[in-house]
């Protein structure tokens, strides 16, 4: 399945494969512009992800690089860390990304969370090399499993739920008029099924009256 996915083509000269190389190269590009010293020393690099993910894609312009190329490059470098705080959570709290957490991570990952989680596997042994500690890399490993798991065992339930109902249906249901509140009301649709909280159509128009009347009054 891995090797399906990186010989797919993105343009008909470069794959999966060379956007995920070109956006390793990039990932951590910002670090030094972004290095800071806390008053305990402990040193950050705060925002050097979505600092990074603006100069990975001026490069992909300067190179010609295809739309789709640019799209998901930015997209692997400025979701880089997501995979880490993931790590970090499960070796230092013993606590596995919740389903909202996985679907939340593909979502904004867009097509590029395969690439994401093996990113973050090479770089945990690339930054640590032999300091990386065996229940850092059994925590990765973990993380990776559950993320692929998710992906190629169980789509339509935490990464891809089937649509119950579209805008249209659910401007109808609600009286709505269109707008932005009616994507904003069929994401939370999908999350909730992806969490587990929404199975039906009427279990779906429900939780959108609720919503909607909660942002009606934020």
């Amino acid at each position: 399945q891995l090797a399906e996915h990186f010989e797919k083509s993105l343009n008909t000269d470069r794959s999966v494969r060379a956007a995920l190389f070109f956006a390793a190269l990039y990932h951590d590009v910002q670090k030094p512009a972004t290095k800071s010293v806390d008053e305990t020393g402990r040193i950050r690099f705060f925002d050097h992800d979505i600092q990074g993910a603006e100069v990975a894609s001026k490069r992909g312009r300067d190179f010609n690089l295809s739309n789709d190329e640019i799209e998901r490059i930015q997209s692997i470098v400025k979701h880089h860390m997501r995979f880490h705080s993931f790590t970090s959570r499960l070796e230092g709290d013993k606590q596995e990304p919740s389903r909202k957490a996985i679907y939340r991570f593909f979502r904004d990952a867009d097509r590029a969370g395969i690439d994401l989680v093996l990113l973050g596997l090479a770089d945990l042994r690339g930054t640590q090399g032999h300091t990386l500690t065996q229940e850092a890399w059994t925590a990765a490993l973990d993380i990776a499993r559950i993320l692929l798991e998710n992906y190629w065992e169980k789509p339509e339930e935490t990464i891809a739920p089937p649509r119950l109902l579209d805008g249209n249906e659910l401007m109808n249901e609600l009286n709505l008029e269109p707008g932005r509140i009616v994507g904003q009301l069929l994401e939370a649709i999908r999350e909730g099924q992806a969490t587990g909280k929404i199975s039906t159509r009427e279990e779906a128009v429900e939780f959108a009256r609720g919503k909607m009347k909660n942002l009606e009054t934020e």
